[in-house]
Formats: structure tokens, sequence, C-alpha cells
């Protein structure tokens, strides 16, 4: 059965409009991490992102797009980005495709457009989610040594 619409070729026709969008969005949130960057690094970064949805879109494999989600956590999380600041960015891009979708797309195509880039989305956000968490508990747990608090004191030289 024929897909209602080529999901990587809307994309494509629409990725400025789109871009420029997401990027007014993460400004509009106020994300420090993204502020820090600035606006052309924040550019570069939703634009590989769309990117990847995109070939992931055109391949009909994810394997790219979750292979993404784990360089961008080792990339990110080592440096502090909190995960929902990442997310939040993600989200931006996914609800500025949506309302491309929405205002271009015909009713019928609507839920098979949105539905492959919310799997795909949906599915690095998933396993950015699970590397975060599995990096920072791979790390040392720091706790704090009460004895050190003492030390030189009465109560830590007795």
């Amino acid at each position: 059965m024929e897909p209602p619409v080529d999901v990587a070729r809307f994309l494509a026709a629409h990725r400025d409009s789109i871009l420029e969008r997401a990027n007014a969005e993460v400004a509009g949130r106020h994300l420090p991490p993204y502020e820090a960057a600035g606006p052309e690094e924040t550019a570069e970064r939703l634009s590989r992102l769309f990117d990847v949805v995109v070939g992931a879109a055109s391949e009909n494999q994810l394997e790219p797009a979750l292979a993404y989600a784990d360089r961008l956590a080792a990339d990110r999380q080592p440096s502090g980005l909190e995960l929902g600041e990442l997310q939040r960015a993600i989200n931006s891009l996914e609800e500025q495709i949506w309302r491309s979708a929405i205002q271009e797309e015909a009713p019928d195509a609507q839920g098979y457009l949105l539905g492959v880039v919310s799997t795909i989305l949906g599915a690095i956000k998933d396993r950015l989610a699970c590397e975060y968490v599995s990096r920072a508990a791979a790390k040392p747990t720091r706790t704090l040594r009460i004895d050190e608090l003492f030390r030189g004191t009465a109560a830590g030289n007795g």
C-alpha cells in the first residue's frame, strides 16, 4: 500500500520555514545553554536534527537516528546540559513540523506524516533519555564525607 504522503519530500519542501520557526521557538524559551551557544550554533544544531529526521523518513530506518541520539548524549551530557533542556529543543522542532503538516497537508495524509515524524523524534528522545541516565549512573557517586568536615577540630581529632 502506497503511503499517503512522502514524508521526506514534505519535510524537504518545508525545511526553511520549519527551521526558522523552531529557532524562534527555542530562542523564545530562553534555554540557558542555547542562549550561551548563540543563534548560529542553535540553528546548526536544529538543522542537523532536522536532517536526521529527513534521513530516517526517506530510508525508513531508525538506526542512524538512534546513533545520532547516542552521539548527542555523549556530547551534551558530560558538558552539563540538562536532558530536559535538550528535550525542549527537540520538542520545538517537532511542534513546528506538526504545525506545517496541519497547515500544508491534506487531512487524510496528516496522520501518516505526523506518525512517522513522531515515531522518529520519539525514538530519538527515548534513546537520549536512556543514554543520559546510563551515563549518569556510570559515574561514581560523590558522597559527603562527614569526617572531612571535622578535620582539624576537637571533634575530628578525638
